[in-house]
């Protein structure tokens, strides 16, 4: 259930568009000496160093043996409402984005950036899940797995086919100014956290209005209350919503001021755009 933090930790510090310049990186990094071949595995061995320190002291890994756990999927009754699941879709597939956005600066071809990137999360993923597999807490889950594969599956399709993410994202929506508890782990603080996919008009061809090509259409889900959930059916309060809206392209209308880095593509600003929820729990 647990997601790493690397994600929006690389998000912010070098952004993961393919025009991201190879300079933002340390200067070993850039020396002659080193191989493609060399800073990829640097890079892979660093992430999972990061995340296997983080999770051994975050998360109690090692605290038991190895071990199983069924959270179940989009059920009602489980955790998170499902929420977790495509927090660990959205996980792999930046992660996947951003080793593809090194490895295409180091030379490899876009294809085999894309592959490879892909690979890179689900393993990194994947690493998370053997460690929760040996805590306390939680297990190896075969759902958690799943999404992760789905995610970085997601993540090869679009950085293999700019045209296509031209037209789709894949985001998170994190709204810290909601009300209620914080959770110190924003990746774990699911009543704040929203997932949508984007369509943007931006990247179709057949769109020539001006204004128009300014708008994105959004479909999304997200869960509510789970964590002050405390079992009573007479205090249970747990929803789940899935939304289509109307939002802004922020890329687009930022770009010609302000440098993004790309992270708009994997990040949605909260009242940016105007929803339409349902609730899909009853």
């Amino acid at each position: 259930m647990r997601l790493p933090v690397l994600p929006l930790l690389f998000l912010a510090v070098f952004g993961i568009s393919p025009g991201v310049r190879a300079e933002l990186l340390p200067g070993s990094w850039k020396a002659g000496d080193w191989s493609r071949e060399d800073k990829a595995l640097a890079l892979n061995l660093g992430a999972a160093t990061l995340a296997l320190g983080w999770g051994a002291w975050s998360w109690d890994w090692g605290a038991s043996g190895p071990r199983f756990q069924d959270e179940g999927w989009f059920r009602r009754d489980t955790g998170e409402g499902g929420a977790d699941k495509l927090g660990h879709a959205w996980s792999a597939y930046a992660l996947s984005h951003l080793f593809a956005n090194r490895y295409e600066a180091w030379g490899y071809s876009r294809s085999a950036a894309a592959r490879y990137g892909a690979l890179s999360g689900v393993g990194l993923m994947g690493l998370v899940e053997v460690g929760d597999a040996f805590s306390d807490d939680y297990g190896f889950s075969y759902q958690d797995m799943l999404f992760n594969t789905l995610g970085a599956a997601l993540g090869y399709v679009l950085w293999q086919y700019p045209e296509v993410h031209r037209k789709i994202d894949f985001r998170v929506e994190y709204n810290p100014f909601r009300r209620g508890g914080y959770q110190a782990d924003v990746f774990t603080d699911y009543d704040r956290l929203k997932y949508l996919i984007a369509v943007k008009a931006d990247g179709f061809d057949a769109v020539r209005d001006p204004l128009l090509k300014h708008l994105e259409f959004h479909v999304g889900f997200y869960a509510r209350n789970y964590a002050d959930h405390g079992g009573s059916r007479s205090a249970d309060l747990r929803e789940q919503h899935l939304y289509v809206g109307i939002g802004l392209n922020l890329t687009r209308l930022l770009d010609p001021y302000v440098r993004t880095g790309g992270v708009l593509h994997y990040v949605q600003p909260p009242y940016t755009y105007v929803p339409v929820s349902r609730r899909v729990d009853r």
